[in-house]
């Protein structure tokens, strides 16, 4: 949806406040050779500028003047979307079985059996590349893939 299109271009534009988000770590932080973000402000403060970026110039003029009226009622359903995201992100990992754990999705690109996987699904969910940079090694969002070497092959190993 356009919301949907929103919120992807909002967390795009604003790479500080998604990593608080999407929770950083001192681990993350690390292995990105930088400093783990820190913020004074708690995740309802970003969620309001999300609803701010998605509501305040929506298609609709009802919600335009409804967020206009009482803009804190739209900080709940930012973060039930996330949840939406979240659920149809790991749905569309599953599709992937194994064969995208730990990858980026350029590299799932160079793959022509991942790379035709991905394609077939991307007019249903075409915010998965985005949402994959950003969670596909975060295990609070990736349900669905370890973060484990992707080379290792440990079915062959256990034989």
């Amino acid at each position: 949806s356009a919301r949907t299109s929103r919120l992807i271009a909002w967390c795009k534009a604003n790479d500080d406040a998604c990593i608080k988000l999407f929770s950083d770590s001192v681990k993350d932080a690390k292995e990105q050779g930088r400093k783990k973000k820190q913020s004074g402000s708690p995740k309802e403060t970003y969620y309001a500028q999300l609803a701010n970026a998605i509501f305040s110039n929506d298609e609709d003029p009802e919600v335009r003047l409804l967020f206009q009226t009482n803009p804190s009622a739209f900080i709940k359903p930012v973060q039930t979307r996330f949840g939406t995201l979240k659920r149809k992100y790991n749905e569309f990992n599953k599709s992937l079985k194994q064969t995208g754990a730990g990858l980026t999705y350029d590299e799932l690109q160079k793959n022509p059996q991942t790379k035709t996987l991905i394609d077939s699904q991307l007019s249903k969910f075409p915010w998965w590349p985005d949402l994959h940079g950003w969670w596909r090694t975060n295990p609070a969002y990736n349900t669905v893939f370890s973060t484990a070497d992707p080379g290792q092959n440990y079915e062959s190993a256990a034989l």
